[in-house]
Protein backbone atom coordinates (compact mmCIF):
# COMPACT_ATOMS: atom_id res chain seq x y z
CA UNK A 1 0.00 0.00 0.00
CA UNK A 2 1.20 3.50 -0.77
CA UNK A 3 2.18 5.93 1.95
CA UNK A 4 -0.83 7.68 3.50
CA UNK A 5 -1.27 11.44 3.28
CA UNK A 6 -0.50 12.82 6.74
CA UNK A 7 -2.87 15.58 7.90
CA UNK A 8 -2.92 18.02 10.83
CA UNK A 9 -6.27 19.67 11.60
CA UNK A 10 -6.34 23.09 13.29
CA UNK A 11 -9.67 24.44 14.56
CA UNK A 12 -10.62 25.85 17.94
CA UNK A 13 -13.93 23.94 18.01
CA UNK A 14 -13.55 20.39 19.29
CA UNK A 15 -16.61 19.03 17.51
CA UNK A 16 -15.37 20.42 14.18
CA UNK A 17 -11.94 18.81 14.68
CA UNK A 18 -13.52 15.51 15.66
CA UNK A 19 -15.88 15.61 12.68
CA UNK A 20 -13.10 16.46 10.25
CA UNK A 21 -10.90 13.73 11.73
CA UNK A 22 -13.67 11.20 11.22
CA UNK A 23 -14.44 12.34 7.66
CA UNK A 24 -10.84 12.58 6.49
CA UNK A 25 -9.85 9.31 8.17
CA UNK A 26 -12.65 7.56 6.29
CA UNK A 27 -10.58 7.98 3.11
CA UNK A 28 -8.19 5.02 3.07
CA UNK A 29 -5.27 7.07 1.72
CA UNK A 30 -5.39 9.69 4.51
CA UNK A 31 -4.22 9.63 8.12
CA UNK A 32 -4.95 12.42 10.60
CA UNK A 33 -1.72 12.56 12.60
CA UNK A 34 -2.52 15.58 14.75
CA UNK A 35 -5.05 18.12 15.91
CA UNK A 36 -4.61 21.61 17.30
CA UNK A 37 -7.03 23.98 19.00
CA UNK A 38 -5.05 27.13 18.23
CA UNK A 39 -2.48 28.36 15.76
CA UNK A 40 0.55 28.05 18.06
CA UNK A 41 -0.31 24.46 18.89
CA UNK A 42 -0.71 23.79 15.16
CA UNK A 43 2.77 25.17 14.38
CA UNK A 44 4.23 22.90 17.10
CA UNK A 45 2.34 19.94 15.61
CA UNK A 46 3.69 20.72 12.14
CA UNK A 47 7.25 20.87 13.47
CA UNK A 48 7.00 17.54 15.28
CA UNK A 49 4.65 15.57 13.03
CA UNK A 50 5.84 16.75 9.58
CA UNK A 51 2.43 16.41 7.87
CA UNK A 52 1.82 16.57 4.13
CA UNK A 53 -1.18 18.83 4.60
CA UNK A 54 -2.60 21.24 7.18
CA UNK A 55 -6.34 21.87 7.24
CA UNK A 56 -6.92 25.06 9.20
CA UNK A 57 -9.64 27.40 10.34
CA UNK A 58 -8.83 31.10 10.06
CA UNK A 59 -10.32 32.31 13.37
CA UNK A 60 -8.46 30.73 16.27
CA UNK A 61 -7.00 31.95 19.57
CA UNK A 62 -3.29 32.62 20.25
CA UNK A 63 -2.44 32.66 16.52
CA UNK A 64 -4.96 33.00 13.72
CA UNK A 65 -5.03 30.82 10.63
CA UNK A 66 -3.36 33.37 8.38
CA UNK A 67 -0.35 33.68 10.71
CA UNK A 68 -0.33 29.88 11.01
CA UNK A 69 -0.18 29.57 7.22
CA UNK A 70 2.76 32.00 7.07
CA UNK A 71 4.57 30.07 9.81
CA UNK A 72 3.99 26.72 8.09
CA UNK A 73 5.16 28.03 4.73
CA UNK A 74 8.25 29.59 6.32
CA UNK A 75 9.18 26.14 7.67
CA UNK A 76 8.37 24.16 4.54
CA UNK A 77 6.97 25.03 1.14
CA UNK A 78 6.27 21.30 0.65
CA UNK A 79 3.47 21.27 3.22
CA UNK A 80 0.15 22.05 1.57
CA UNK A 81 -2.38 24.21 3.40
CA UNK A 82 -6.15 24.22 2.98
CA UNK A 83 -8.12 26.96 4.75
CA UNK A 84 -11.57 25.83 5.87
CA UNK A 85 -13.55 28.80 7.12
CA UNK A 86 -16.84 30.65 7.51
CA UNK A 87 -15.30 33.92 6.29
CA UNK A 88 -16.76 35.01 2.98
CA UNK A 89 -15.05 38.41 2.77
CA UNK A 90 -12.75 39.06 -0.17
CA UNK A 91 -10.10 40.44 2.20
CA UNK A 92 -9.88 37.05 3.95
CA UNK A 93 -9.48 35.20 0.67
CA UNK A 94 -6.73 37.55 -0.49
CA UNK A 95 -4.86 37.47 2.84
CA UNK A 96 -5.11 33.66 3.01
CA UNK A 97 -3.79 33.13 -0.50
CA UNK A 98 -1.08 35.74 -0.04
CA UNK A 99 0.04 33.93 3.14
CA UNK A 100 0.55 30.80 1.03
CA UNK A 101 -2.56 28.61 1.33
CA UNK A 102 -3.27 26.47 -1.71
CA UNK A 103 -7.02 26.28 -1.11
CA UNK A 104 -9.85 28.30 0.39
CA UNK A 105 -12.95 26.26 1.24
CA UNK A 106 -16.06 27.48 3.02
CA UNK A 107 -17.40 25.50 5.95
CA UNK A 108 -20.73 25.08 4.18
CA UNK A 109 -18.99 22.88 1.57
CA UNK A 110 -19.88 19.21 1.37
CA UNK A 111 -17.49 16.42 2.31
CA UNK A 112 -17.08 15.70 -1.40
CA UNK A 113 -16.17 19.32 -2.17
CA UNK A 114 -13.65 19.43 0.69
CA UNK A 115 -11.99 16.18 -0.37
CA UNK A 116 -11.93 17.31 -4.00
CA UNK A 117 -10.16 20.52 -2.90
CA UNK A 118 -7.67 18.57 -0.76
CA UNK A 119 -6.89 16.08 -3.53
CA UNK A 120 -6.55 18.89 -6.06
CA UNK A 121 -4.06 20.71 -3.80
CA UNK A 122 -2.05 17.53 -3.30
CA UNK A 123 -1.78 17.21 -7.09
CA UNK A 124 -0.44 20.75 -7.32
CA UNK A 125 -3.55 22.80 -8.18
CA UNK A 126 -4.80 25.76 -6.18
CA UNK A 127 -8.48 25.55 -5.28
CA UNK A 128 -10.97 28.23 -4.33
CA UNK A 129 -14.60 27.97 -3.35
CA UNK A 130 -16.60 28.73 -6.51
CA UNK A 131 -17.65 32.14 -5.17
CA UNK A 132 -14.02 33.30 -4.94
CA UNK A 133 -12.42 32.08 -8.15
CA UNK A 134 -12.33 35.57 -9.67
CA UNK A 135 -10.43 36.84 -6.59
CA UNK A 136 -7.75 34.16 -6.87
CA UNK A 137 -6.73 35.40 -10.28
CA UNK A 138 -5.96 38.80 -8.77
CA UNK A 139 -3.74 37.61 -5.89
Amino acid sequence: MDKKIRVVIADDHTIIREGLRSLISSASDFEVVGEAEDGRQAVESVETLKPDLVLTDLSMPKMDGIDLIRAVKKRSLQIKVVALTVHRGEEYVQATLKAGAEAYVLKDASYGELMMAIRSVLKGSATLARKFRRIGSRV
